[in-house]
């Protein structure tokens, strides 16, 4: 039997009802997707916004750390020195004799030093032959000496400078020679005068003790500009230490 054309308009009409209400439906969830997916976005710029500032926070926490651990080193580094030098001064410092490689020790005062002269981007190198025999002397004294004038050697160097550390055995000892390329020295031998005197200020206070013990090992010790560039210190050493301290 054939619709009424109320019926036929009426289903028609409902036909078309349940498409558009699928297709909002479809379209809301489509949106709900979106919304959902452009929330998960936010969130997780929301946490890596958050661990920015936590590590920003962190970093800025530890580097002001750092500096306060920096300071509290180096005032009691200069305290430290302040005391050995005093010690020094007054004749109440000893000579440990012991035997060993001055090859060992010129490698490690390098090792020691490496960090701050890739800091500054200068180029630290050491020479010696393999065969260099055996020092009798005190090993922390001059350990003391070598270390800080190759410290000073490198602080005085420009970037892309290289110092050079060589050790080599003579007929009346060993002789230890730092080379850097930083600027002359107006006056080589008054600088000598004033670390064995001592007037030096707080940056210098480890090549006034550096002096001293200099002395007390029987060494000799000369500064001068060279040649070309830079300074050269050397060191001229006993293959045994003097027994007495000497000055």
């Amino acid at each position: 039997m054939a619709r009424s054309p109320s019926k036929a308009v009426a289903h028609a009409a409902e036909n078309d009802a349940r498409v558009i209400d699928d297709a909002s439906v479809a379209g809301l969830r489509q949106r709900v997707a979106k919304l959902e997916e452009e929330k998960q976005k936010l969130q997780q710029l929301v946490e890596y916004r958050s661990r920015f500032l936590s590590r920003l926070a962190h970093e800025t926490q530890r580097g002001f750390c750092e500096r306060i651990q920096n300071s509290a080193q180096q005032l009691q580094q200069t305290l430290n020195q302040l005391s050995d030098l005093a010690r020094l001064e007054s004749g109440q410092s000893t000579l440990r004799h012991e035997e060993f490689s001055l090859d060992d020790l010129l490698r490690e005062s390098c090792a020691a030093l490496a960090r701050q002269a890739k800091k500054q981007d200068v180029r630290l190198s050491y020479e010696a032959p393999s065969d260099l025999p055996p020092i009798l002397s005190d090993r922390i004294k001059l350990g003391q000496v070598v270390y800080n004038f190759l410290a000073y050697a490198i602080a005085r160097s420009p970037e892309a400078a290289q110092v050079t550390i060589t050790g080599n055995e003579e007929a009346r000892g060993f002789r230890i020679r730092i080379e850097d390329e930083g600027d002359e020295v107006a006056d080589p031998a008054r600088f000598e005068v004033e670390l064995a005197r001592g007037r030096v200020g707080c940056s210098e206070l480890g090549l006034a003790i550096a002096k001293q013990n200099v002395d007390l090992l029987g060494a000799v010790l000369k500064i001068q500009n060279q040649p070309s560039r830079g300074l050269q210190i050397s060191i001229l050493l006993p293959a045994v230490a003097p027994d007495t301290p000497t000055r």
